[in-house]
């Protein structure tokens, strides 16, 4: 039986704000890694805005999940108290299966999300270099990696924006094939905006307006994302004519774009068509822009449409991801089933050896010492070929019989010693 367990505290156990008290920053981990280090062979931590998980092969006395939950809290310095979730569990292979799961993004709060498998990539290097993950966790990462990019690439679980800020950019690219050299503004410094913000850089878009009531928030913004030219919102008038498209999610009432500034922009800007989205509610812009030659003016109803047909496309894709983790699982099960295989014929060979050595003794003063030493070629020749078929075939995975009930076999018919688990193995 696989000697590993997972405690994760995630979207689906802890509001927002229970998961920002217990997310890791890399720095936290490195403290928290020598009790991991005492408790456990190797361990592995994963912590994101919407996550944080804790896997552990652990040494010979293992940790409850109650105790792996604690271990968590002692981390962040938590008070009894302060921090009360509940949390989910996985034993066995069903753990390694989860992390799959997570780096594949369909065990994400936003199905198919694409910056799991970078932060899984993190965590594992983050695990190497403390010296906490060891040979099978290594395996384990390494196997979820590859399934998250055989997701990604094989299937549309990643596809299609599902946020209404990234169908925002993903829109204005359909509109001007590619953003690069484009000219952007922002209307509004709030956490939308800031998403878009994101999005937009990327796209290597040429310039970035930041247009906010309070100027400060722009600026803040602007040097968050390391791009942006923060500007009040009394100079939009000014600064629309040399935009090619504007995102606008500012609260309050009254519109912050009229159709008379709208018009009056467009009349430098010759054919050239401008963009103009509206996710701000209430809305941000006046209707009536719509009616103005070669402006394109959506707003939150268009854009929610987008990412409702996109996220059903991605829900339609959890099958054929579930698929490719199935796949990668049966590849991680052969590798850890063949952890047996070594120590069985191991234990096999130096019990033959033994039997063999001690009827070499038997007759030992009933032969002269030319005679043994072809004896004792004899036998080793003869037990090397009596063994060579055995020991090929159990090792081939094509027989129909698997590598745990093939070791299982040849350690009852030979009477081998103890049901190894493949952990005391690993080493190295």
């Amino acid at each position: 039986m696989l000697r590993l367990t997972a405690v994760s505290i995630n979207h689906r156990t802890a509001n927002v704000e229970a998961r920002e008290k217990i997310y890791y920053t890399p720095e936290e981990i490195r403290e928290l890694s020598d009790k991991l280090k005492s408790v456990a062979r190797e361990s592995l931590i994963v912590s994101t805005c919407n996550r944080t998980e804790l896997y552990l092969v652990p040494s010979s006395n293992p940790s409850t999940h109650d105790e792996m939950y604690e271990l968590i809290r002692e981390g962040k310095r938590l008070a009894d108290g302060e921090l009360e979730v509940k949390y989910e569990t996985y034993e066995g292979f069903d753990a390694v299966r989860h992390l799959f799961a997570v780096a594949s993004g369909i065990d994400s709060l936003m199905l198919g999300d694409i910056q799991v498998l970078g932060q899984v990539k993190e965590s594992y290097n983050t695990g190497v270099e403390l010296g906490t993950v060891g040979t099978f966790m290594h395996h384990a990462c390494q196997q979820a990696l590859k399934a998250g990019k055989r997701a990604k690439a094989e299937t549309k679980i990643s596809e299609g924006a599902v946020s209404v800020s990234y169908a925002a950019v993903e829109l204005a690219e359909k509109i001007f094939g590619n953003l690069k050299g484009r000219t952007a503004m922002l209307v509004g410094a709030g956490e939308t905006a800031e998403l878009a913000a994101k999005d937009l850089k990327p796209k290597e878009i040429g310039q970035l307006f930041i247009a906010n009531r309070t100027l400060e928030r722009a600026q803040n913004l602007a040097v968050d994302i390391g791009m942006g030219e923060a500007i009040p919102l009394d100079a939009i008038r000014e600064k629309l004519q040399q935009c090619d498209m504007v995102i606008s999610s500012v609260g309050g009432s009254g519109f912050v774009l009229t159709r008379e500034m709208v018009a009056a922009a467009m009349k430098g800007r010759e054919d050239s068509p401008l963009l103009v989205i509206d996710i701000g509610v209430p809305r941000n812009v006046d209707p009536a822009v719509r009616k103005i030659s070669n402006v394109f003016l959506n707003d939150m109803d268009s854009l929610q449409l987008i990412v409702d047909k996109n996220m059903q496309m991605r829900r339609a894709e959890i099958v054929q991801v579930q698929r490719v983790l199935d796949d990668e699982l049966n590849d991680f099960i052969k590798w850890y089933n063949s952890l047996e295989v070594g120590p069985t014929i191991k234990m096999l060979r130096e019990k033959i050896e033994k039997i063999r050595e001690e009827e070499l003794r038997r007759y030992k003063g009933k032969a002269n010492g030319a005679d043994l030493e072809m004896v004792d070629e004899i036998t080793r020749s003869l037990v090397n070929k009596i063994l060579h078929e055995p020991m090929t075939n159990i090792k081939n995975a094509e027989n129909g019989i698997s590598m745990v009930d093939r070791v299982k076999i040849l350690k009852m018919l030979f009477g081998l010693p103890g049901e190894t688990t493949g952990d005391e193995d690993e080493e190295g």
